[in-house]
């Protein structure tokens, strides 16, 4: 198997999906990058890794934010996180039968990490990322919640496209600042290297949610884009993303590589 090029292609995709505009999230750092002490509202959106909340509490312990909102209703990814959730020793006691993301997410957080739930919003009602930002921009304006600034967490293999559309239906004053919980790296044996990830993916999963982010990223009749499906905005993938993509598909199925995940 072509492990060392398999291992190069799938770590540059992930890096270019799990953006992050900024190194840490404390307020130094957002001062630093962005001019700001804090923002106005942390966006969590729905996922199937708890470790994505435990990232926004400690975003939250660090004062880096006035406001909390978590989207995320009932959708693909519901299911796998509900099993997680039942098989965790430390989230286990959440109910999680019939209940939407944003729901789970919101008892996780205050129930288990002790966040002030007057500062948590909640939007329950979305099915998937498109929707996710389009439910959330229109709660905050039902709510009058006045925002200059918002940070995104999400999946890692999504944070991209959630930026793409976020950025369809906010102002161009709007600072979208990105945060991917993690940048997920796999090592020589084509294995998740990252540790101590609450909720990480299996290695197949992992792969397939990486090889469909490509294709619904581009602009053209089959993708996401205003010239396919019109989800997100233009989103500009470079020629080596494209190129290396390319390659990681023909590696694949060459090795059929799915069958030894």
């Amino acid at each position: 198997m072509n492990s060392e090029k398999i291992q190069y292609c799938i770590n540059k995709i992930s890096e270019f999906l799990a953006v992050r505009d900024i190194n840490t999230l404390n307020p130094k750092e957002l001062e630093r990058k962005f001019g700001l002490k804090k923002v106005d509202v942390l966006v969590l959106l729905g996922n199937s890794i708890p470790y994505t909340v435990q990232c926004v509490v400690n975003a939250w312990k660090n004062n880096i934010c006035d406001k909390i909102l978590i989207s995320g209703g009932i959708g693909h990814s519901t299911q796998i996180l509900r099993d997680e959730i039942r098989r965790s020793s430390e989230f286990n006691s959440i109910e999680v039968d019939g209940r939407p993301e944003a729901d789970i997410f919101f008892d996780i957080m205050t129930k288990i990490y002790g966040v002030n739930s007057d500062k948590i919003i909640i939007e329950n009602k979305s099915t998937n990322c498109g929707d996710n930002a389009k439910k959330t921009i229109e709660l905050l304006l039902k709510l009058n919640i006045e925002y200059e600034s918002l940070i995104l967490i999400q999946d890692p293999t999504m944070q991209l496209r959630t930026f793409a559309s976020f950025s369809k239906y906010t102002y161009n004053n709007v600072k979208l600042i990105n945060y991917a919980p993690f940048i997920p790296k796999i090592d020589i044996n084509l294995k998740l290297s990252n540790i101590g990830i609450n909720g990480i993916w299996d290695d197949k999963r992992y792969l397939e949610l990486l090889m469909g982010e490509i294709p619904r990223l581009r602009d053209n009749e089959n993708g996401y884009g205003p010239n396919g499906k019109g989800f997100i905005v233009h989103v500009d993938i470079p020629r080596e993303i494209e190129e290396v993509y390319n390659s990681l598909k023909t590696l694949i199925n060459n090795e059929d590589f799915y069958c030894r995940c």
